[in-house]
């Protein structure tokens, strides 16, 4: 019987403790780099009788739903598979910056793209390349008969829907805005494929709207710098969107030098909802407030509210920030008007009652200064600056505001 070589173990034993120490630490970083993962939304399947076909929706609702009990409008992506996770963090940033409401994000994930976003094309060429295609009124007779109604039994929204397509999804937003114009309240056109079948979704816009005088809707659309048939037929559609807009119709088109077919989405998406939201934002208080005061800020407010589904008031972060440019121009009269103009529903914070206390007093207004110190302190009872500057104007101690602790 033949005796197991003693050193050529030894030997296999050292080479097998050695493998152990070399991989220790990828084992021990592996297991720490096992977190949870981050989930931005959830996958559902419904049964659609009008496709006959199960079809897949990724939705993601806004942070802090659950907590929640507010409705939110909804944006529907076509080509979900796609843009879906750009989407959603495209609104959220947007709601983070408060230039658009929460809203929930509604992926609609592809089986035949061509067919369902298409209406039936008479091009030779475009049924010889693209065959299977036509059937963008039965994709919208789900969209509206089956789609949205699950999403409103599911969740919590508001009527104010908006629709996004990129190329042939661009198309199906314009032809579903020709064919059921009410059905989305906004729709943003990615670079959308108009040239098909002889730009025929245009022609059938022109002659809904040579019909039609008055309608509250949004239109954003975007194009490259590339040129071709679809850039033409951009072209036209603004040219008759000129000439046929009806009353409360917005739109817009812009294209984007630099971006190719392919990486417009994401910047035409961000535009398009910022540009369709401006109502629900003010980029600058302070013009508007020289071109009409505070009563335009807070129509500004409540129109765009109104167009979106709310009844909108005045955030009181952007009376804030009228007061501080008024404070940084010097006008400090108006700057405690506009502070005071209105205590129930915009009470004036304790700070920049100080900052309008300390303006007068650079200014040598020691009256004005000292009335506006004393405010902040009954606001803020906390306040040792205002405190320590009325009684350096020789305000008794027993006069001022108790601290509160």
């Amino acid at each position: 019987m033949r005796r197991p070589n003693r050193n050529r173990f030894q030997y296999f034993l050292l080479n097998v403790l050695l493998a152990i120490s070399l991989f220790a630490p990828a084992i021990r970083s592996y297991a720490q780099m096992d977190g949870e993962p981050v989930v931005i939304g959830k996958k559902f399947e419904i049964h659609s009788k009008v496709l006959n076909e199960t079809r897949s929706l990724l939705i993601a609702p806004p942070e802090g739903y659950d907590q929640e009990k507010d409705r939110y409008p909804v944006l529907y992506v076509l080509d979900g598979d796609e843009n879906f996770v750009q989407s959603v963090g495209i609104v959220r940033s947007l709601i983070e910056s408060d230039r658009i409401p929460p809203m929930l994000v509604v992926g609609i994930a592809n089986t035949e793209r061509i067919r369902d976003l298409t209406p039936p094309t008479q091009i030779e060429t475009e049924n010889r390349f693209l065959p299977k295609n036509g059937s963008a009124d039965t994709f919208l007779q789900f969209i509206s008969g089956e789609l949205i109604p699950y999403v409103d039994t599911h969740y919590r929204t508001r009527p104010y829907k908006v629709l996004v397509g990129h190329s042939a999804g661009g198309l199906f937003a314009i032809y579903a805005l020709a064919s059921n114009p009410t059905l989305f309240n906004a729709y943003i056109a990615i670079d959308p494929m108009l040239s098909w079948n002889n730009q025929a979704a245009v022609t059938k816009l022109e002659a809904v709207f040579k019909n039609t005088r008055e309608f509250s809707s949004d239109l954003y659309i975007t194009a490259t710098d590339e040129g071709g048939p679809a850039l033409s037929a951009d072209y036209k559609l603004c040219g008759i969107l000129n000439q046929r807009t009806p009353k409360g119709f917005r739109w817009t088109f812009k294209q984007m030098p630099g971006e190719t077919h392919t990486s417009i989405p994401h910047q035409s998406i961000y535009s398009g909802l910022d540009t369709i939201f401006d109502g629900w934002h003010l980029a600058s208080p302070l013009k508007l407030y020289d071109e009409g005061g505070l009563a335009a800020i807070h129509r500004h407010f409540a129109e765009g509210g109104r167009r979106y589904g709310y009844d909108r008031k005045t955030p009181p972060f952007t009376v804030s920030l009228v007061v501080a440019a008024l404070i940084a121009q010097d006008r400090l009269e108006e700057a405690a008007t506009v502070l005071q103009h209105d205590p129930k529903t915009y009470p004036a914070p304790w700070n920049q009652l100080d900052a309008l206390a300390r303006a007068y007093e650079q200014r040598g207004d020691k009256e004005h200064a000292m009335q506006y110190y004393e405010l902040s302190l009954k606001v803020n009872p906390n306040n040792e600056w205002a405190r320590k500057k009325l009684k350096e104007a020789g305000v008794e101690d027993g006069r001022l505001p108790r601290q509160r602790y």
